[in-house]
């Protein structure tokens, strides 16, 4: 159909799309697989908890959010977030790395949307194989070069979102999720007024799941999975809401310290959340053989950059995300 002398504005209203359907974002295969392939480097050593090259990590990190223009979400004017827990009898130093985009909409931008990935590993574990660097490509180098990726994106679009965003790398993910808790216990905004949390892990292979698949962790617990599965009409991409190992893995990542800030007589309280993912359990996970060299890179950036546009969406929705359980409840 050709829409010749027709505004441009009337164009998306005859075809009823919005203006931000439109938008193409363009973090590419190549940006992605250079930063996972620097993350999850032998040089790396796998980024245990504790270790120098999870500082070493953390600065990078900072120092992307800093190119990507995000601002520092911390009262002291930094993005890293330090604390200190206890592992084995040992205290460990670590840190979380925050940036925020701050929402536009008047009505909107004091609520928020985080995002989430955490960046540590296992570290090296010698035993049978020759090689004994857990690289943690996709366990969670992936994971946090989405969050890089969906920064970048928004930063160079020009777009403002709605809601304000704050983009979250955790570590000690690997020993409890240490970092996610000590965020929501100590959170930089209120976390009230948190709208939801969308947390990604293993977005790196699409052999489980096929091209532009994937699926989150807690679907039918919320109504988030509804409200993406709407946006999400009329696209290449689908969340898939049918595997069964998902519900019992929103309960293993960064996600539910979000969703499980306490539990009284049975009901929990929190905020609605999911793991976003394309793998479940696949051989190459928690062993050396998760290598950046193993990624379907153009379907990760596909992916990438169809987030991004996801979180803009989401940012201006006027739909509230409320759980749909009858033993979760939104913190008041």
């Amino acid at each position: 159909m050709k829409y010749n002398n027709i505004p441009l504005i009337l164009i998306f209203l005859i075809s009823g799309l919005s203006l931000h359907a439109q938008k193409s974002y363009q973090v590419s295969a190549d940006d992605l697989k250079g930063w996972i392939s620097y993350l999850s480097s032998d040089e790396m050593r796998g980024r245990a908890n504790g270790s120098p090259e999870m500082k070493i990590s953390a600065e990078w990190i900072a120092g992307k959010f800093r190119e990507f223009g995000l601002k520092p979400a911390l009262a002291e004017g930094g993005f890293i977030q330090n604390y200190t827990y206890l592992s084995r009898q040992k205290t460990i130093s670590e840190r979380n790395i925050i940036g925020v985009i701050e929402g536009n909409d008047p009505k909107l931008k004091d609520q928020y949307i985080v995002l989430s990935a955490h960046f540590d590993h296992v570290g090296v574990r010698p035993g049978n194989s020759a090689d004994s660097i857990y690289n943690g490509a996709d366990d969670n180098a992936a994971g946090t070069c989405t969050l890089l990726g969906i920064a970048k994106n928004i930063r160079e679009s020009g777009i403002k979102p709605g809601r304000t965003i704050i983009f979250a790398a955790f570590s000690g993910e690997e020993n409890g999720m240490r970092g996610s808790r000590y965020f929501v216990a100590n959170s930089p905004v209120q976390v009230k007024n948190i709208y939801a949390n969308l947390n990604f892990e293993m977005t790196g292979h699409s052999e489980s799941y096929g091209k532009n698949n994937y699926y989150m962790t807690g679907c039918h617990l919320s109504n988030l999975d509804e409200i993406i599965s709407n946006i999400e009409k009329n696209t290449n991409f689908q969340l898939i809401d049918t595997i069964s190992m998902a519900r019992s893995l929103f309960f293993a990542s960064d996600n539910i310290a979000f969703s499980r800030i306490s539990v009284s007589d049975g009901i929990t309280t929190g905020i609605p959340s999911g793991t976003f993912a394309t793998t479940t359990m696949a051989p190459h996970v928690h062993s050396p053989y998760d290598e950046a060299k193993l990624f379907d890179y153009d379907n990760m950036a596909n992916l990438v950059n169809h987030f991004t546009n996801l979180v803009i969406t989401l940012s201006e929705s006027n739909e509230e995300i409320n759980w749909t359980d009858p033993k979760f409840t939104r913190i008041k």
